[in-house]
């Protein structure tokens, strides 16, 4: 909710196996998903008008992720 801050669901998005760890990019556009049991890494846009999720890329990182950190360049 824009006037209050409060959050809630509105739906859900599959992403990899056992996801351990979740990160937003600094300008809140972008979400990353780690998947323990895959080994792989999912990122989705933000959708702005209500804040859905669209799947983009998929990329392995290696056994058990167990963080995701994002920066800025």
């Amino acid at each position: 909710d824009a006037s209050t801050g409060r959050l809630s669901a509105i739906g859900q998005v599959p992403t990899e196996a056992v996801p351990s760890a979740f990160s937003l990019d600094p300008e809140g556009k972008f979400v990353f998903a780690a998947g323990s049991a895959s080994g792989r890494l999912a990122a989705y846009r933000i959708n702005s008008d209500m804040g859905g999720l669209t799947p983009l890329e998929t990329y392995t990182v290696g056994e058990r992720p167990m963080g995701v950190l994002v920066t800025s360049l």
